[in-house]
């Protein structure tokens, strides 16, 4: 195997394992926000990874009295989190087919460190959050 070969395939698992902690930092905050809701009095649950990528899923979805909402979540060590339209166009797909809930909310959620950032939303867009943000939404 040549030298270029063998820095070829260093980097490819460099990235591979970079991709992989970052999955599994998602992945815990996603698992956080559901004990946080059910903290607040949230029945919540966080959607298996399983699903294929064209299915209407949130990341995690939370059900309160007349409340359905849905979160798209996104864990940082950076100032800003991007949610493209399409992610956010998932959370109103999932929301619409439940007309037995009076309230259905889209929220975006970042998880940045030491701090968390809940943005409703009213339309499918691009957005970014940004970690000196307020949140907008409070769960009590």
């Amino acid at each position: 195997m040549s030298l270029r070969e063998l820095a070829a395939q260093s980097k490819h698992k460099r990235r591979r394992s970079t991709l992989k902690r970052s999955r599994r930092k998602g992945f815990r905050a996603e698992r956080q926000l559901v004990k946080k809701l059910r903290d607040y009095g949230f029945k919540s649950v966080r959607v298996p990874v399983s699903a294929t990528r064209s299915e209407r899923l949130p990341d995690v979805f939370a059900t309160k009295g007349e409340n359905l909402m849905a979160f798209e979540v996104k864990a940082y060590d950076a100032d800003r989190a991007y949610f493209p339209r399409k992610e956010v166009e998932k959370l109103f797909g999932f929301l619409d087919l439940f007309d037995m809930y009076d309230r259905k909310i889209a929220v975006l959620a970042g998880k940045f460190p030491y701090k968390w950032v809940f943005r409703r939303v009213e339309k499918p867009d691009d957005y970014v959050l940004l970690r000196e943000e307020e949140s907008n939404i409070r769960f009590e």
